[in-house]
């Protein structure tokens, strides 16, 4: 029998690997619940200031530049990626990860977490990357597994950059300005979506594995992305809301963001000790 925590994570790593979450393939996962910096503080200081600024100094003309080598100079970020959504049952699920990463001392912890209708479902995993050696954590929180390897199991930096739709789907060639306004303090062009033919047919996609069938009809659909002056896609929220043939309504939700660029510190998790303890670490 497949668990909760099968359906909800391939659920959402099918949507991402079809295109609809913007990447070009499934990430490697790595995480769990409670991150350095935490989760709640990145995700508020994240949160965008809606207040359009006086002068408007994007243009039609969105051109993105090389996020991953531009972090990489940064030393430090951390970038969150959340799906929610309900299907055609009107079961709510989500999926979140998270990554602190700082380049200049090569540390990192990604955190994945899932639930469904609002509760953990047990999808929790945590990897830890400190000294050339890499740290995992998973299972529920009342047992936990551990392990470790000298072995790199996935690149976060390349994997958080990944979970951008921006530069994936080059959709910058269909979006339009729509204003200045700052989000995680800095000054950003907000910009949205101005040709839907080609994003809908990617929100339908999504459509098609929320339900199993590909048989709904998408009835609203929303792209935005914030961009800083460096060309960085800061912060991405794209959904979609529709309806099966049979007059259920479904929606999906993704939000993407990058937040403090140069001034993420990546702490050792509390369960590190844990990790070097178990056999075979």
């Amino acid at each position: 029998m497949l668990t909760s925590r099968f359906l909800v994570v391939t659920v959402a790593l099918l949507l991402f690997s079809a295109g609809c979450l913007g990447g070009g393939g499934v990430p490697d996962a790595g995480g769990a619940d409670g991150a350095s910096d935490g989760a709640d503080a990145a995700t508020q200081s994240g949160d965008a200031d809606t207040n359009a600024g006086d002068g408007q100094s994007g243009t039609d003309d969105l051109e993105l530049s090389d996020a991953e080598q531009a972090l990489r100079d940064a030393g430090s970020f951390t970038a969150t990626w959340t799906y929610r959504g309900v299907d055609e049952r009107g079961v709510e699920a989500e999926v979140r990860y998270e990554f602190y990463v700082d380049t200049v001392v090569e540390r990192s912890l990604t955190v994945l977490s899932s639930a469904r209708d609002g509760q953990p479902d047990g999808g929790s995993m945590q990897q830890f990357v400190a000294d050339g050696t890499t740290y995992v954590q998973s299972g529920p929180a009342d047992a936990p597994t551990y392990f470790s390897s000298e072995q790199p199991m996935s690149d976060p930096l390349a994997t958080a950059v990944g979970f951008s739709q921006a530069r994936v789907y080059e959709s910058d060639d269909d979006l339009s300005f729509a204003g200045s306004e700052t989000f995680d303090g800095v000054p950003v062009d907000r910009y949205e979506l101005s040709e839907v033919d080609s994003q809908l047919v990617q929100a339908g996609s999504a459509a098609g594995v929320a339900t199993g069938s590909g048989e709904a009809r998408i009835t609203d659909f929303h792209y935005t992305v914030l961009v800083d002056a460096d060309g960085i896609a800061r912060y991405e929220s794209w959904s979609f809301e529709g309806e099966t043939t049979d007059g259920e309504v479904i929606s999906g939700q993704w939000e993407y963001s990058l937040t403090k660029v140069g001034s993420t510190t990546v702490d050792d998790p509390e369960w590190l000790a844990a990790a070097q303890a178990a056999p075979g670490s």
